[in-house]
């Protein structure tokens, strides 16, 4: 009876282990597969790495990162730099909305105020947009601060896509642009530049002056040596004179002469001591007058050829009425300055002594307004990226074409 007892005992335990062993892979199975599940956690890091691309970057990050020196420009991210200016700039390109979303695409212009140079502007972009189906609107702050955080707050209100700013004080962009940004809004600003909170400018079309009087400086060298201009003069240029009619306001900022200096010393190696630089204040026509005239009489008895640049695009008439009243003939004269105003085409056209020894880089306001109204019709229409910074046309204007580009900017 107890042997008996005993097997029965022992088949039982041998049952019991036979049932433990089944059930034992089912409870160990989840922490042989719970490495699989975490991998993916784990490898994350590997996929991005350190170098994060900049489309993942906040904007405080791609600061850093371009102060570090680390930061890679590319228009798809919204990080740009420009190289004329040596300034990053920023677009938010990565988020804007969608402009087509209401089956319209709205532009607007907010500046600081009307007048001669931004009416004509504000025009041409207008009209740029509405030929490609757009809908426009200007908006005047007439220099009022508050009027113009309105401006950008009535346009983000009303949906617009896409706002050219010229604010009425760059401190108020940091502001304006974190609004656009929150809204989607495409934005650049033109004239007047400026930085967001974080360091990084917006899009901007505007002067790179330095270039285009450097390139005018070239193309005046380049007809000095065409027309003989420098023959006769002595070895030691003795007889020769470069006056470059200087407004230190004007030049901290834009650099015209030195960039026309540059221009002209690549061709010729004028001695420093034949260069004076004037210091004409304002670059008024009284101040370039009071002057260039001792500059003049000091110097019309020694010196046959004159090349004289100017920054302040005041100054053909006084200078052209100085040389004449000191009888020093035109045809030894050339002659540079910035052309923002009809002025300077006006005398050329009816002069041809002036027509012929003059040169200017023309500023005109229209076809800036053409060139961003093409800009963003790009975007809208393909999707590419507003340029971190596109500098103005370069127009030169001489007595060949001073009718023509007359024509061309004013109308006729």
């Amino acid at each position: 009876m107890k042997k008996l007892i005993a097997l029965l005992l022992a088949l039982v335990m041998v049952l019991a282990l036979a049932a433990c062993g089944e059930k034992a892979p089912v409870e160990e199975a989840p922490v042989e597969e719970a490495p699989v599940e975490e991998a993916p956690v784990e490898e994350a890091p590997e996929e991005g790495g350190e170098e994060a691309p900049a489309a993942a970057m906040t904007e405080e990050e791609a600061w850093a990162a371009a102060e570090a020196g680390t930061l890679v420009a590319d228009d798809l991210t919204g990080y740009g730099y420009s190289d004329s200016t040596g300034k990053w700039y920023y677009s938010n390109y990565p988020n804007y909305k969608d402009f087509n979303a209401d089956g319209k695409l709205k532009v607007a212009f907010v500046c600081k105020f009307s007048g001669a140079w931004f009416t004509p502007k504000a025009e041409s972009l207008g009209e740029t947009v509405e030929a490609a189906g757009c809908e426009y609107l200007y908006i005047d702050a007439n220099s009022d601060e508050q009027a113009w955080l309105d401006g950008i707050q009535n346009i983000i209100n009303q949906d617009f896509d896409a706002v050219v700013m010229t604010p009425v004080n760059t401190a108020l962009l940091p502001d304006a642009i974190a609004m656009l940004q929150e809204a989607g809004i495409a934005y650049l600003t033109t004239d007047d530049p400026g930085a967001d909170a974080y360091g990084f400018f917006s899009p901007h079309y505007g002067l790179d002056d330095y270039y285009l009087h450097n390139e005018l400086g070239k193309y005046v060298a380049s007809k000095m040596q065409e027309e003989g201009f420098m023959d006769g003069v002595a070895e030691d240029y003795s007889n020769f004179l470069f006056v470059l009619q200087d407004s230190p306001a004007v030049e901290a900022i834009h650099l015209r002469n030195v960039g026309f200096y540059d221009g002209i010393v690549e061709t010729f190696a004028i001695p420093e001591d034949r260069v004076v630089w004037l210091d004409c204040g304002g670059s008024l026509s009284d101040e370039v007058a009071a002057k260039f005239s001792s500059t003049v009489q000091a110097n019309v008895g020694t010196v046959e050829k004159w090349l004289v640049s100017a920054g302040g695009a005041a100054s053909i008439t006084p200078t052209m009425t100085l040389f004449k009243e000191a009888g020093v003939d035109l045809a030894n004269v050339k002659f540079a300055d910035c052309f923002s105003t009809d002025e300077p085409l006006k005398l050329m056209m009816s002069d041809p002594a002036v027509a012929a020894c003059s040169y200017g880089a023309c500023l005109s306001s229209a076809p800036s307004g053409v060139g961003m109204g093409n800009i963003l019709i790009d975007l809208f229409e393909n999707g590419t990226p507003i340029p971190a910074f596109t500098g103005y046309e370069l127009i030169i204007a001489d007595g060949s074409n001073a009718e023509q580009r007359y024509n061309e900017i004013y109308g006729g």
